[in-house]
């Protein structure tokens, strides 16, 4: 993209931003897909002080393009109990007009029409203090490229709970017939990495040919067989459609979201005593609904993720084309501290 990208990010002008997105993200990994994060908007009484009546629930919506370009990605200046990183970047995404009016489904599109006005009332522009999450690193990849491995360091099995067939097309797992859940084990012993602790979020994609499969929880196991229980209220996924999923994976947090087509689906987080130091051993999709020989379950792009989390601080700029915002990073977490304190 010779002349639209210099030193200082793209430069102003009119351009074909779903063009150049889809040019980055392929030929130089510029543009990626980030989550979009509002918390809850609590109601607030006569006085202005915040009830504990919530009056606009979370969102958290997958797959809204964007190109980030940090000034300062962390400086790790040191806070409160040694855990905030402060950093600064300026953040494209295509206009509101366009973020609302795609409702494409999977890695071409912003998923299911969660941003659509139509689909979800609770989202009318992206705001001051909004959080625009961004993977900073995969910590580890749960392999979907095939339905086993034995060779180097990607050793691992997929297993069916079941009479369903097991398959792979080399970016999705699908089991095919009368199936349960899917199970992703990966081999511990020496020289395997199954180190999580440095991961915050997990996320994936999932797929049904069924019209009535309902995801009814995401089970993480340690080596100390402890277990964090992802457990969402009454998903039926969408059939024919890739719906993303992107979860926190960290101590403390009891409750979360899933939004298919702007409906949010609470999500209840259990494992308190969860010890995050500890080995994955296995991951486990639990699901209903396939009775037919010709039912499938699909997983792809499931990793386990370390974020960084954008917050909106002003808007700089907005056309016909695109807007761009600044934005800052409030916190991070210091890894080296967390796996100390965490002994």
């Amino acid at each position: 993209m010779p002349g639209l990208i210099g030193s200082q990010g793209i430069r102003p002008g009119a351009l074909n931003m779903g063009r150049i997105f889809r040019a980055l993200r392929y030929r130089t990994e510029q543009a990626q897909y980030v989550t979009y994060h509002r918390l809850p908007v609590y109601k607030t009484d006569d006085y202005g002080v915040p009830s504990g009546s919530i009056g606009s629930q979370e969102l958290l919506l997958p797959d809204l393009p964007a190109i980030i370009r940090p000034a300062v990605t962390a400086n790790y200046q040191q806070e409160r109990a040694g855990s905030n990183i402060i950093g600064a970047a300026r953040i494209y995404t295509p206009n509101m007009n366009t973020i609302k009016g795609v409702s494409l489904s999977g890695s071409d599109g912003i998923s299911n029409g969660n941003f659509n006005q139509n689909n979800n009332i609770d989202f009318n522009e992206i705001e001051g203090w909004d959080r625009l999450i961004t993977n900073y690193r995969t910590i580890y990849n749960i392999w979907t490229s095939g339905t086993s491995m034995t060779s180097g360091s990607n050793q691992y099995a997929w297993t069916n709970a079941g009479a369903g067939a097991l398959s792979s097309d080399g970016e999705s797992v699908t089991v095919t017939g009368v199936s349960t859940s899917m199970t992703y084990t990966p081999t511990v012993a020496a020289g395997i990495n199954t180190n999580i602790l440095e991961a915050d979020r997990l996320r994936f994609k999932i797929k049904t040919n069924d019209t009535n499969l309902v995801l009814t929880s995401i089970v993480v196991t340690n080596a100390s067989g402890q277990t964090l229980t992802y457990t969402p209220a009454t998903l039926t996924l969408t059939n024919n459609e890739w719906l993303s999923i992107d979860l926190p994976f960290i101590s403390g947090t009891t409750a979360s979201s899933i939004y298919q087509a702007g409906t949010r689906y609470a999500v209840t987080v259990a494992g308190g005593s969860y010890d995050y130091e500890k080995d994955l051993t296995l991951i486990k999709f639990n699901y209903t609904g396939p009775v037919g020989a010709t039912d499938t379950v699909q997983l792809r792009q499931a990793e386990f993720y370390k974020s960084v989390a954008w917050h909106v601080h002003s808007l700089k700029d907005m056309t016909d084309g695109y807007i761009i915002f600044d934005c800052v990073r409030t916190s991070g977490r210091n890894d080296g501290r967390r796996r100390a304190y965490d002994d």
